[in-house]
């Protein structure tokens, strides 16, 4: 069994342009993914993805509460650069969601508990908390 953590973005958004930026800051591009989150803060229409750098998220700071640092794991900065920086890349993004899922086999899967915050609320700790089955939501003010 391996944690994987699938994140989510609102189709509009998921475009070469957010590829692009996600593999310059995050050294890995995002594979699109056929399992759909069940939730009512996760649009049926958002495209669900991943960012596996190895086999699986289990040595990936996101979930993993105060673990150590694994070697070559993707760092906090990196993580805060990238959803902060976002918009500014992706102009029609409004939300994105991660959830921690362990050896997810379903087409759809439910998180047991689901959680929204501000982007202006994102912290190391609060990506580092994201717990198994639960879904963390991110928001992005609207743009005018």
């Amino acid at each position: 069994m391996c944690a994987t953590n699938l994140w989510v973005i609102n189709a509009a958004a998921f475009t070469p342009e957010f590829t692009r930026f996600t593999t310059d800051v995050l050294g890995v591009e995002p594979t699109p993914s056929e399992i759909r989150i069940s939730s009512s803060r996760v649009r049926n229409s958002s495209t669900v993805f991943t960012l596996i750098r190895r086999m699986c998220d289990c040595d990936t700071l996101v979930g993993r509460r105060n673990d150590p640092p694994v070697d070559g794991e993707i760092s906090a900065e990196a993580w805060l650069t990238w959803l902060r920086d976002l918009p500014a890349h992706v102009p029609h993004v409004s939300r994105i969601a991660v959830m921690r899922a362990w050896s997810p086999e379903d087409d759809v899967i439910a998180p047991t508990h689901a959680r929204g915050i501000r982007i202006g609320e994102l912290t190391e700790d609060v990506l580092r908390d994201v717990r198994d089955d639960n879904l963390l939501t991110i928001d992005y003010p609207r743009a005018a």
